[in-house]
């Protein structure tokens, strides 16, 4: 009969799925299961529409996931039952929810309720099953740290959760690396996984990160208010972040970026002799049309420190510009165009060129 309504009406499985997921919401998991077993009946094939997950994105059809959820809820409470995962498991072999419910399991598994060698044999066919899992090596090994070994399991999953993770690390599973390597007695391991210089390169990042936020909304002239706050915070974290200055700048805010990266940072430059930070400073402000004076002292400086840096002297030559120091500007982009190579040559006499402007008609 349900199955009849279903043939005339396909709608009906999306619907009685959505109906199962407001009960599961509102933590009525017998509600719920009672939706879902119904979504089961209705469309017993898995025919009637696919549905995506908000939370993990991963896409399957609506019977799958009332199955899938009929077993998650049949695994928790006072008297879980791992056996209707594993039956969803062994049921739907090719389903996209596989990874799912090997991870559920391997909370049951990874905690205390079982014996070391069933918690082995369970992490043995979870970890052959999906082998560039991070997710299912670091509960393997935070189960090895439970049970205090073995050692040997530990230092395999261990490298091969840190090479997995290497490239953008997680400072949760770092930790619990350390962890193990503590356990293992080898406390320098320990420090080089999860020590001071991860947490440096952590905070650099972070402060990468919220720079990046910050200046995607300054860029749009729109929540300001939070991209100042994100700016200021990458800012403490990073003192020298002078990148920063630029979305203050954006913001309308030119006495702050001029606190941070003005005259005073460049007064304390110009004693250190670092012409690459030099004339970065000056490109800065020239792309920005402000702080022009400050901007071109730096520039002199840096052809001044490195003469024969043809670049050094294209900036100067287009603060000249900026400025309306014609002269000077011609003056310093053909010291640049006697010093370039290559493109950089070509480049260079055309803006020679521009500068010049065309030249006079014959008569």
């Amino acid at each position: 009969m349900l199955q009849a309504a279903y043939a005339k009406n396909p709608k009906n499985v999306a619907a009685v799925f959505g109906l199962a997921s407001k009960w599961a919401d509102r933590y009525d998991s017998a509600k719920a299961g009672e939706k879902y077993k119904e979504v089961i009946a209705l469309d017993p094939e898995g025919k009637g529409g696919l549905y995506t997950d908000g939370r993990t994105f991963i896409t399957a059809p609506y019977t799958e996931y009332a199955k899938y959820n009929v077993a998650l809820a049949n695994s928790s409470g006072p008297k879980a039952d791992m056996a209707s995962l594993k039956a969803f498991i062994a049921e739907n072999p090719q389903s996209r929810l596989i990874k799912e419910a090997y991870k559920d399991l391997g909370s049951y598994y990874g905690g205390g309720k079982t014996t070391k060698q069933e918690a082995e044999a369970f992490f043995v066919e979870y970890t052959s099953r999906f082998p560039d899992d991070p997710t299912a090596l670091r509960m393997w090994l935070s189960r090895i740290i439970r049970d205090r070994g073995p050692v040997d399991r530990g230092l395999e999953l261990a490298a091969r959760l840190r090479g997995l993770t290497l490239s953008d690390p997680d400072p949760r599973i770092n930790q619990m690396i350390a962890r193990f390597y503590d356990l293992a007695g080898d406390t320098s391991k320990a420090g080089e996984v999860y020590g001071k210089a991860f947490m440096e390169n952590r905070v650099q990042s972070l402060a990468s990160h919220l720079e990046s936020y910050a200046n995607y909304w300054a860029d749009k002239k729109e929540n300001l208010e939070s991209a100042l706050a994100m700016a200021d915070l990458a800012l403490k974290l990073q003192p020298d972040f002078r990148s920063v200055a630029g979305i203050y700048v954006k913001a309308g805010q030119d006495a702050k970026a001029l606190e941070i990266y003005g005259p005073g940072w460049l007064e304390k430059k110009m004693g250190e002799e670092s012409d690459q930070d030099i004339n970065t400073y000056a490109s800065f402000w020239l792309g920005r049309g402000k702080n022009l004076d400050s901007a071109l002292a730096a520039a002199k400086k840096a052809v001044e420190l490195q003469p024969k840096a043809y670049f050094y002297w294209s900036v100067l030559s287009d603060l000249h510009a900026k400025m309306g120091n014609k002269a000077e500007a011609i003056k310093a982009a053909e010291k640049a165009l006697e010093l370039a190579e290559g493109n950089a040559k070509t480049g260079m006499q055309r803006k020679l060129d521009a500068l010049k402007g065309p030249a006079p008609e014959k008569k």
